[in-house]
């Protein structure tokens, strides 16, 4: 098997990500497969007229350079791996695709709007749109919200690459969701690939979460009184993402943010704390 994790990024590499690439390539050595850094390549970006950048991380199901290996792991720069970790991620069965879920999003889209348009009722506008149009309901957690399948770590095996040169263009989607008077979230890389994954004939693995460990910070009614951080650590995680924006992380940080209890962090974290 000839197996490649591959990480881009469009402009200037902050401290964060380079962070990110030295691990995730010393992971690839530790595992045994190929490792890329793509820096600025203007693939994906070619193919919208805005937002490039964002979807530059689907250049596997575009470009046939991506073809020559049975597997690739798309990761954002944000990923993590636990100290020392050996599990090798392509043993597991990820079908055509691979992903994970953000099994907190519905929860508190269903409670705030984030960002300034993204809700529950946005949520239902979107899934409606994927409904009419192809005639696909999309699955939900049990407590009923829609469930929302995180970008930040995707396998694609070859066979799920060449499928995805089928997939509705990427500008396609965009004037589809505009056209129904989705905001921009609605519009770009993440809900295209989540609907892609359910409209099209793709055997898609939702992967154990552990894969895709999300620490980020929430708002509103969910907050309790000790933190204003939604941490999805447990005994299964592999891979941390490190979603607490407004900060300049050093890579000692993100050795604790990634393996260290909360309580063990050095630095100040609960910033904005508030109900």
């Amino acid at each position: 098997m000839k197996n490649l994790i591959y990480q881009v990024w469009c402009g200037t590499l902050t401290e964060e990500a380079k962070v990110s690439s030295k691990l995730m390539k010393q992971y690839a050595d530790r595992i045994g497969v190929e490792y890329l850094l793509h820096t600025n390549p203007n693939i994906a970006s070619k193919r919208v007229n805005s937002d490039g950048p964002y979807w530059e991380w689907l250049n596997p199901t575009i470009d046939d350079s991506f073809l020559e290996y049975d597997n690739v792991l798309v990761l954002d720069l944000d990923i993590f791996p636990v100290e020392g970790l050996k599990e090798n991620i392509f043993d597991q069965n990820f079908g055509d695709v691979g992903a994970c879920t953000e099994p907190f999003q519905g929860k508190q889209r269903s409670t705030i709007t984030v960002g300034g348009h993204i809700n529950k009722e946005n949520d239902e506008k979107w899934a409606k749109v994927v409904k009419d149009t192809w005639n696909v309901t999309l699955p939900r957690d049990d407590d009923g919200h829609l469930k929302v399948y995180n970008a930040g770590v995707v396998i694609f095996s070859n066979k799920g690459m060449r499928k995805a040169r089928d997939w509705m263009s990427f500008q396609g989607y965009i004037n589809l969701m505009k056209s129904r008077g989705l905001q921009r979230f609605y519009t770009v890389d993440q809900n295209y690939f989540h609907a892609m994954m359910f409209v099209n004939d793709i055997d898609f693995v939702e992967m154990n979460n552990g894969w895709n460990s999300q620490i980020h910070y929430i708002r509103g009614p969910l907050v309790d009184t000790n933190s204003n951080i939604n941490d999805e650590r447990d005994d299964d995680t592999k891979f941390v993402h490190v979603q607490m924006s407004g900060h300049k992380w050093n890579e000692k940080h993100l050795y604790e943010i990634t393996n260290l209890p909360k309580s063990e962090w050095t630095f100040e974290y609960n910033r904005g704390k508030s109900k």
